[in-house]
């Protein structure tokens, strides 16, 4: 899912109704164009993420909650102490379904797994409910194989984790996230702040450290501290992001219609 996807979600929990137009005027003033929007809320529609109640008219499925919620939560496993228990998934799916389980293996990656073997990933976490709700969503049923095991030999160091998770390209997407919020959101933020303080521009800054946020949480594993490099700055800058977002109740006016989205 992209980040875009799941920041919609993000809005339809604070409002049990959205109206295309709505999401088309907040997100063009982000920069999106109008069509790419509505493939977005195309694309949700089918994937059974949102509904449409009546002609353009969007809400929120069981299924986008579902995710929402585990998303929202991942970053919290940087404060979870670990079992040091691992969680495998095994399939095998035929190369007529490739598609199927092509979508089934970026899913796996999003939750965190990463890949030990070929038709193996694993992750240090026990994400078993999200996992089957996956595999029965997917109709990956007779394909796939759950478990749950100690490593007895050849355990999955620090230095093993950094080639079983693309955790280089991780630290440079943080570089990059906290340079980018140094240097273009903060100054965007204070020049708000001493102007007129525009609540839709402030809503669309808010948006953007979210989909921050976002992009983030479906691309890092969120691994226990013992399996990351010493130099790792995930958890700073993701705490940094969410003081960033979470500022913004205290900005927009009460009175907006922007404000519901933040409370």
């Amino acid at each position: 899912m992209l980040s875009i996807e799941k920041q919609i979600l993000f809005l339809l929990t604070k409002k049990r109704c959205m109206h295309a137009k709505e999401l088309i005027q907040i997100y063009t003033k982000r920069g999106y164009k109008e069509q790419s929007i509505r493939n977005v809320l195309s694309r949700m529609k089918k994937e059974e993420y949102i509904h449409a109640e009546e002609r353009s008219l969007y809400s929120l499925m069981d299924k986008g909650e579902q995710f929402l919620s585990f998303v929202n939560r991942k970053p919290l496993q940087y404060d979870v102490d670990w079992n040091r228990k691992w969680y495998f998934v095994h399939f095998e799916v035929p190369e007529p379904e490739r598609q199927r389980r092509d979508l089934f293996r970026m899913q796996l990656m999003q939750l965190g797994f990463g890949q030990l073997y070929k038709g193996v990933y694993v992750s240090p976490w026990d994400y078993r409910k999200q996992l089957l709700s996956l595999i029965h969503a997917a109709s990956m049923d007779e394909y796939v194989t759950i478990s749950e095991a100690s490593i007895l030999f050849r355990d999955i160091t620090s230095e093993r984790a950094a080639d079983i998770w693309p955790l280089a390209d991780i630290h440079r997407l943080y570089q990059e996230k906290r340079q980018w919020y140094q240097n273009e959101f903060v100054p965007a933020l204070d020049k708000e702040i001493r102007g007129a303080m525009d609540p839709l521009e402030l809503f669309v800054l808010y948006l953007h450290v979210g989909e921050v946020i976002s992009e983030i949480s479906l691309r890092d594993p969120m691994l226990p501290l013992a399996l990351l490099p010493d130099d790792w700055m995930g958890h700073r800058v993701i705490a940094e992001l969410y003081r960033s977002f979470q500022t913004f109740a205290t900005l927009i006016p009460s009175s907006s219609i922007y404000y519901p989205f933040l409370v």
